[in-house]
Order: structure tokens, then C-alpha cells, then sequence
């Protein structure tokens, strides 16, 4: 169903992006070292990557890394945790593999295994428990995917850098594609360090498969063709209207077609329903963001808040609209403010004009008096 709010797992329920997905498989069946999957929130990038893995059955370890710490550093030992809970998944859907697994892990100290489980002692846990839980699934002798979503959240990782590991698995666990998905796109080249000649991925070639919105006709076709999967038939105004207010997000549309179907009634005030609960969500998110940056909070929510009331902005009508509202602001930390939110891809600049990305996020900071 293309109004399930889960992932897709499955082709049937995978609206569109069949270019994308036969890009994916080949990048997969190629042995490609790794592959980046990047696209805006809710553009569809989990969904597109278990689809081809499941469809073509093709063994993967899934780690979501928005199950790591949302504040602070994030610990080797945070993700030794998540990795050997990500493994334990991949041996249930694969038991096939587990006398061999267990074989290979049993001799590590700060590794245990108990029934069909792997466990780490979390005392003991770090960087080389990792590194040895993917040494063992490269040990299979069979070509794995191991999928790493939102990467960017391990630029957190403290006292070592991801892309060091990263360069290991690329040089020397030939059976190991890694595949990293990223909303937050300036942040995941932050991690991998794209462009900096002294990163350790330098010079090393990787794939990159970049999800855009749907068309206005696309996202009509999604919203008619979901509808009719729950054996609606929605008003031809309703469909307009919910494409102008959600712009091509697939995630927003389908939230949209979820609400909509199981009320069972088209009205502007179901649009209006779906906005009002789909911004908790869009500033839920801005928030984790925020909880990182606590004093210059009021600094983002201002310029944020400028940038949606105004739709498209430059750079000097921001400055001085948010030098008016909270004081003055030196150029260099304003930049500073704006740069940070393009990595985040919480704002994009086009022709000079800044703007916010997400169309329920900008409702949400046209409606919001405090945050």
C-alpha cells in the first residue's frame, strides 16, 4: 500500500524511482566498495534501499543511527551496541550463517554468544569491537550490505573519525558494500570528509544516487493511485490542493493519504488537520537539531521564522530582519547560522534567495508565536 507509513519492503507498494532502484542493484551486484544514497527528509531513501535488498533478497545488516544518543558524543561503545543489535537482526532473518559467525566471534573477549545471540559486554565495548563485528561478517565469504541510515548523526562519534573506518572496509573487506543514507547531505560529505585531500576516502571512487521530489504530476498520480489501492475516489480540488500545500514529498503525501483514507472524507480541513499534526513532527525534528546548539537557539528559530514569512529572502534583507528582531549579529556568525542550516538541509539557497526546504516545516514556523 503506497499509504503505509513504514519503509517499503516491498516493489508493489514502491511508488516511482525505478531508475533509482535499478541504479542501486547494479551498484550492488557490482561489488560497488560504497554507495551513497542522499536525499531530503522523507524523500523515500530507507524505503528505496530495503525495497531493493528485500525484492532481490540480498543479505544486509541495517544499522538506523537515529537509535544512537541524540545529544552529546556519541561512544565506540554506543556503536558497538547498535551494530551488534543490527547484527542479531541479520542473523534471525539468516540463520544459515550463525555456526560460522559464532565460530569467528567467540574468541573475542569483550564478545559473547549466547543461544542465537551475539551480546557485547558493554564494560569493554569500543572501536576494535566494531571493527571485529565487521571483520566477521566480511569473514562469510559472501558479498553483504551493510546499510548505515542517517549516517550523518556519526560525525558525533567521538575520539575517532567513521571515515578512517570506512576507508578500512573500502581497502580491505572485499565482501562488504557499504551503502549510507543521508538527509542531512552537507553533514554526511562532513563525515566522509568529500574533497578534502587529506581524508582517508580521498581518490577512492564511490557512488552517489540522489533522490529528488516528485513532479506535480507525480504526486497527483501518487495521491489517485493510493487513494484508489483503498478504494477512494478523491475530488479533483482535493488532490490540487493537497499537492500545492506538500510540494512533492512523498513521506508528507502519504501521510497525507493515510489520514485522509481513514477518515474516509475529502475537505480543506482534512488538509488543514494533516499540516497542524505533521509540523509536531517537522519541529521534532528541527528541535534535535537545536538541542545541539543551545545558545545560538534563539539565533536559528529568528532567522528560520524570517526566512518562512518571507518564502524566498537574500542574504542582506535576512541580516537585517534578524538583526531588528533579536540585536546585532556579526557577519561572520550570521554565515556561520546559514551555513549550518543548508548542511542540515533544513533551508536551500537558489539564485541568491534562501528559503525553507520542507513545505509542513515552513508552515509550522509561519504558525509557531514560540519554540
Amino acid at each position: 500500500m503506497y499509504f503505509d507509513l513504514r519503509p517499503k519492503t516491498r516493489l508493489k507498494d514502491f511508488y516511482d524511482r525505478e531508475e533509482e532502484l535499478k541504479e542501486l542493484r547494479r551498484g550492488i551486484e557490482e561489488k560497488d566498495p560504497l554507495i551513497l544514497v542522499l536525499g531530503l527528509r522523507r524523500y523515500g531513501k530507507t524505503s528505496l534501499v530495503l525495497t531493493c535488498l528485500e525484492e532481490y533478497k540480498i543479505p544486509y545488516v541495517y544499522l538506523n543511527c537515529r537509535l544512537l544518543p541524540s545529544l552529546g558524543p556519541i561512544s565506540p561503545k554506543d556503536l558497538a551496541l547498535l551494530l551488534a543489535e543490527s547484527f542479531n537482526k541479520f542473523l534471525k532473518r539468516r540463520e544459515k550463517y550463525f555456526k560460522r559467525i559464532k565460530e569467528l566471534l567467540e574468541k573475542i573477549e569483550e564478545i559473547s554468544v549466547a543461544g542465537f545471540e551475539i551480546r557485547v559486554k558493554a564494560s569493554k565495548a569500543g572501536y576494535q569491537t566494531v571493527v571485529e563485528i565487521i571483520e566477521s561478517i566480511n569473514e562469510l565469504d559472501e558479498h553483504i550490505v551493510v546499510v548505515i541510515d542517517e549516517a550523518q548523526e556519526l560525525r558525533r562519534l567521538a575520539r575517532y573519525r567513521f571515515d578512517s573506518l570506512l576507508a578500512y572496509i573500502y581497502d580491505h573487506l572485499s565482501n562488504i558494500t557499504v551503502v549510507l543514507t543521508g538527509s542531512e547531505i552537507g553533514l554526511l560529505y562532513k563525515l566522509i570528509r568529500k574533497g578534502d585531500p587529506e581524508a582517508p576516502l580521498y581518490g577512492r571512487a564511490y557512488h552517489e544516487i540522489i533522490l529528488k521530489p516528485l513532479t506535480k504530476e507525480q504526486s497527483k498520480d501518487f495521491l489517485i493511485k493510493g487513494f484508489k489501492q483503498k478504494d477512494l475516489d478523491p475530488p479533483d480540488w482535493f488532490i490540487e490542493a493537497a499537492v500545492e500545500k506538500l510540494d512533492g514529498v512523498i513521506g508528507w503525501l502519504s501521510y497525507l493519504g493515510y489520514y485522509a483514507s481513514r477518515q474516509r472524507k475529502f475537505s480543506q480541513k482534512i488538509i488543514e488537520e494533516v499540516l497542524q499534526e505533521a509540523s509536531k513532527i517537522a519541529l521534532a525534528e528541527l528541535e534535535r537539531f537545536l538541542a545541539l546548539r543551545p545558545l545560538a537557539r534563539k539565533r536559528y528559530i529568528t532567522l528560520l521564522k524570517e526566512i518562512a514569512l518571507l518564502e524566498k529572502a537574500s542574504w542582506s534583507k535576512l541580516y537585517k530582519l534578524t538583526q531588528a528582531e533579536i540585536g546585532k549579529i556579526p557577519k561572520p556568525t550570521f554565515n556561520q547560522l546559514l551555513r549550518k542550516l543548508l548542511e542540515a538541509n533544513f533551508i536551500t539557497k537558489e539564485n541568491n534567495k534562501y528559503k525553507i526546504t520542507d513545505p509542513v516545516l515552513q508552515y509550522a514556523l509561519k504558525h509557531i508565536t514560540s519554540h
